[in-house]
C-alpha cells in the first residue's frame, strides 16, 4: 500500500471511529491481507472489535503484536479493556496501571482501572454468593475435545461475564464449505445435574449441552439487535432453566415463549429440542474422565402451529413432516411443517 493510500485509509477509519462506525472499519481492514497488517492497522482493527463488543476476538488479535506492544501504553490500555469486559477484572488492572505508567494517563484510564479494581474486589466479597458449578479441568478438555471433534473447531467464545449458578460459555464454530452455517455450543450447563424423574438414571441423562445452528449470514458481530441476539439468548434460557425451576431437559421437551415471537424478524414462538442429527450418533453424547455422559440437545425453534401440532400428537409426529434441512439449522423464513396441521 502506497503511503497516500494508508494516510486515506487511516483517515477514514478515524472518522467512522468518530461516529462509531465500527463496522466500517473491520470490513475496511479486512480487504488487507492478514500478511500486510502492520502494528498500528493491527491496533485499529482490534480497537474496533473491543467497541464491537467482541472482546475475546479484540484479545486474540492484539496478542499478534505483543512483543511490539509490551512498551505502547495504547496497546496495554486495549488489551485491559477487553479483559475487563471478559470478566477478569485483576488481569485487566495491570495492563491499565501499565498503560498509565506509560503516559496513557487519560481520565478514561484512570476511570477504566477504578472500574476494574472496584468489580475486583466486589467479586471478592460476594464469592460465596457467586460460586457457579463448573466442569474441572479433566472435564472440560474432554468436552472442549468433543466439540471439535464432531462439530468443528473453534477460535471464538462469547465469555459469561457475571455466573451467580453456572458459568455458561458459548462456543463459535464458523461455517465450513462443507457444512455453511454457524454452529453455537454451550459450555457449561452439564457441569450441574439436571433433576431427571426417578426410572430414568440409567440413560444418564442428567448432564446436558444445548446448542444452535444458524445461517452463514447471521450477523454475530450485530448483537445488541435482538433480532440477531434472539439465539443466544436462548441458549442461555435453556442452559439454566433446569436449575432454576428443578427439572430437566431432554429430546423432544418444548419450551413456549407464551406465544409470542422470539424477535421482530421472526414468527417463532417456542423451542423444541431434537438430536444434532446432521453431525451423526456419535456427537449426541460425551463420556467424561469418571464415566459421566454429557448429552448434546439441537434447538429447533418452532411456530405456533406446530407446537400445538406436536402437543395433540407428540415429536416424532411432528418431525416426520419437517423437511431436512429445517432441521440442520435456523431458517427464519422457513414454511410451517406440512401443508395441513391436524
Amino acid at each position: 500500500m502506497s503511503n497516500p493510500r494508508r494516510e486515506a485509509m487511516l483517515s477514514r477509519i478515524q472518522n467512522w471511529h468518530k461516529h462509531d462506525e465500527h463496522k466500517k472499519i473491520l470490513e475496511e481492514i479486512d480487504k488487507i491481507p492478514r500478511e500486510f497488517w502492520d502494528y498500528e492497522v493491527t491496533c485499529l482493527y482490534a480497537r474496533a472489535l473491543n467497541n464491537s463488543g467482541l472482546y475475546e476476538e479484540a484479545l486474540n488479535i492484539l496478542m499478534n503484536v505483543k512483543t511490539q506492544g509490551r512498551n505502547d501504553g495504547l496497546w496495554n490500555f486495549r488489551f485491559g479493556y477487553s479483559l475487563y469486559f471478559l470478566g477478569r477484572e485483576e488481569e485487566a488492572s495491570e495492563y491499565i496501571r501499565r498503560a498509565i505508567e506509560l503516559g496513557d494517563d487519560t481520565r478514561d484510564t484512570r476511570d477504566l482501572l477504578k472500574a476494574c479494581l472496584d468489580e475486583a474486589e466486589r467479586k471478592k466479597d460476594s464469592k460465596e454468593q457467586y460460586n457457579p458449578e463448573v466442569y474441572s479441568e479433566e472435564d472440560l478438555d474432554a468436552l472442549e475435545q468433543h466439540i471439535e471433534e464432531h462439530f468443528g473447531p473453534f477460535k471464538n467464545v462469547f465469555h459469561e461475564v457475571t455466573s451467580p449458578d453456572i458459568h455458561v460459555d458459548i462456543v463459535i464454530i464458523e461455517p465450513t464449505p462443507e457444512r455453511n452455517y454457524y454452529v453455537l455450543v454451550t459450555m457449561g450447563m452439564g457441569a450441574r445435574k439436571m433433576a431427571i424423574p426417578a426410572g430414568l438414571e440409567e440413560y444418564h441423562l442428567e448432564r446436558a449441552e444445548i446448542m444452535a445452528c444458524l445461517p452463514p449470514d447471521w450477523k454475530l458481530d450485530d448483537l445488541s439487535d435482538e433480532k440477531w441476539y434472539w439465539p443466544l439468548r436462548w441458549l442461555k434460557i435453556l442452559a439454566r432453566l433446569p436449575g432454576e425451576e428443578n427439572t430437566w431437559l431432554g429430546w423432544g421437551h418444548t419450551i413456549p415463549n407464551d406465544s409470542r415471537p422470539f424477535a421482530e424478524n421472526t414468527r417463532f414462538s417456542a423451542m423444541m429440542l431434537i438430536y444434532p442429527g446432521a453431525f451423526g450418533e456419535e456427537s449426541f453424547e460425551c463420556e467424561l474422565p469418571d464415566g459421566e455422559k454429557v448429552n448434546f440437545y439441537q434447538m429447533l425453534p418452532l411456530y405456533d402451529e406446530e407446537i400445538a401440532y406436536k402437543l395433540r400428537h407428540n415429536a416424532e409426529a411432528l418431525l416426520e413432516l419437517m423437511d431436512d434441512d429445517a432441521l440442520e439449522y435456523i431458517k427464519l423464513n422457513r414454511k410451517a411443517a406440512g401443508k395441513k396441521l391436524t
